[in-house]
Order: structure tokens, then sequence, then C-alpha cells
């Protein structure tokens, strides 16, 4: 499939997840729907798995590199995230999670010595330079009141988690790991973690039988998890991880239209400048191949 219409797929999967997360907060912990989103999103891979009739039994090696690529993907990133949307309307984790492009780039250099290409330090420059400009007012008027910096430092922890997990999986896909039967068992493992820390924390296993709250899981378990990461994974196997980390970087701009229809965000100027500036970006970025890393 042609690299910008994997990004696109994943971009419109994922923008929407920002919003809809908030939908999941209130009457059950923020925890235990991050557990539900991904045991339900597990469950109906294996049952896919099951009907086709492919591989499900793998070695223990296998099995720890699905729980690492789990843990950090599908457990801690979300924990982290949902515990950020608290703090932040729905765009502002959204913008922080932006950074997970420069993470993805430092993370390749660090684990498998790849340089970033000139076209790609470009891309991701001209990129980072829309994002400031649409944002410059929240970033040079930053404020710590309103617990606005715990949500912000959530939302870091959170990159850095998806960023590791990233690497895992550029690891496991070296190593010709199965996509599909990844996602199973790393979102099994991810969302029996999550579970775990929700019992340490003592946090009751409540559920919501509200249409919104159902309606919110089904979407962020199908497509926000299924649908989004499959796409996404198949864009890191064709252009590697920095460069499909893209994806975090124009993810905030569809992340702020959805919240100004829904959250009565307000737009300025800066976007009209800084959009143009950052489709360019991702057009260097994306538009590239890549020989895997061995």
């Amino acid at each position: 499939m042609n690299n910008f219409i994997l990004f696109g797929i994943t971009l419109f999967c994922w923008s929407p997840t920002w919003y809809v997360i908030k939908f999941q907060l209130g009457y059950v912990d923020p925890l235990v729907s991050v557990f539900y989103r991904f045991l339900s999103a597990s469950i109906i891979i294996f049952i896919y798995l099951i009907i086709k009739n492919k591989k499900l039994k793998f070695s223990l090696n296998h099995h720890i590199w699905f729980l690492l690529f789990g843990i950090c993907l599908y457990s801690l990133n979300y924990v982290f995230f949902y515990l950020s949307n608290t703090y932040l309307i729905s765009a502002f984790p959204a913008v922080v999670f932006s950074t997970v492009v420069i993470m993805n780039i430092l993370g390749e250099a660090f684990y498998f010595k790849k340089k970033p290409s000139l076209k790609t330090l470009i891309g991701v420059t001209i990129g980072m330079i829309g994002i400031i400009i649409i944002f410059n007012d929240e970033i040079f008027n930053f404020t710590l009141s309103n617990g606005i910096h715990v949500g912000l430092s959530l939302a870091l922890l959170g990159t850095f988690s998806a960023s590791t997990g990233n690497m895992i999986y550029q690891r496991n896909l070296n190593n010709n790991f199965p996509l599909i039967q990844t996602l199973a068992y790393a979102m099994l493992y991810g969302s029996l973690v999550t579970l775990l820390i929700t019992q340490l924390k003592d946090t009751e296993l409540l559920f919501e039988y509200s249409f919104s709250y159902i309606a919110s899981l089904t979407y962020l378990s199908i497509v926000g998890s299924i649908f989004a990461f499959i796409f996404y994974l198949k864009l890191l196997e064709k252009v590697g991880a920095g460069r499909a980390g893209y994806v975090g970087v124009v993810m905030p701009i569809l992340a702020l239209l959805i919240s100004t229809l829904f959250e009565d965000l307000e737009w300025q100027v800066d976007l009209i400048i800084g959009l143009p500036i950052l489709i360019i970006g991702a057009v260097l970025v994306i538009n590239q191949k890549i020989k895997l890393i061995k």
C-alpha cells in the first residue's frame, strides 16, 4: 500500500481518539478503561486469527518481546495519556505526542545505529516549525497553573513509552515477527499489565453502561487500536520508526479541529500559516523508502 495512504488512514483513525478518550473519563477509572480497551481489542484479533487458522504458538523468546512491546505501547503509553487527559483539553496531549518523531529518530540512531537522512531532518525541522507557529501562544505563554504541568509531564512519559515501543517493534520486525499475532499478544499482555497496576492501586473494576462510554470504548478498541496500529506498523515497516513517527506531528491539527468543534477551542491566524508548513514537512518525511535494519 502507498506510504501516503497508510499515513492518511493511520492519521484519521487516531486523531479522533484524543477527544473520544474524554468519554472514558469519569465513573470508570482511566486505567480500568485502558484495560478494557486493549483486552477487547486483543480478543477481537484472536478470534480473527482462530477463524483464519493462523499460527498462535510461539517460543518463550517471542513472548518476552511480545510482553515488552505490549507494556510500552499498550499499557504505560496509554495509562500516562489517559491520566494526562484529566488535566488537559484533548488537543494538548496530542501536541506533546508530536515529539515522538524526534524520540524515534534518536532511538533509531542509538539502538540501530541508523542515521536519519538529510531529507528526513529537513522535513522534521519544517514540521516542528509548523507546530511552534500553530501553538506559539500556548508554548510562549505557558504556565504551571491548574495542574497543567502534571498533565504535560504525564504526556511526555506516555510519548517516551510509545517511542520505546516503536523501537521494540522495529527490533521484532527485523527478526521477522508476524504483525497480527504480535498485536494480539502485545495487546493482551499490555491489558493484563494495566490490570495489575489497577489492582496495586486498589482500583475498583467498574463499568459504565451508558451509550457514550460503550460507543467510545468500541471506537477506541476497533478503530483506534486494531485498525490504527495495523496501518501504523505497516507504515513503520515501510519507512522506519523515525519517519512513521511524523504521524504524531500532523495528528495535533486534526485533534485541534475536533477540539474546536466539541470543546469550544478558538483558532487564530497561526493555523493558516503553520498548517501548510506542517504538510510540506510531512511530504518530505513520508515520501521515502528504506531498507530494513538487520
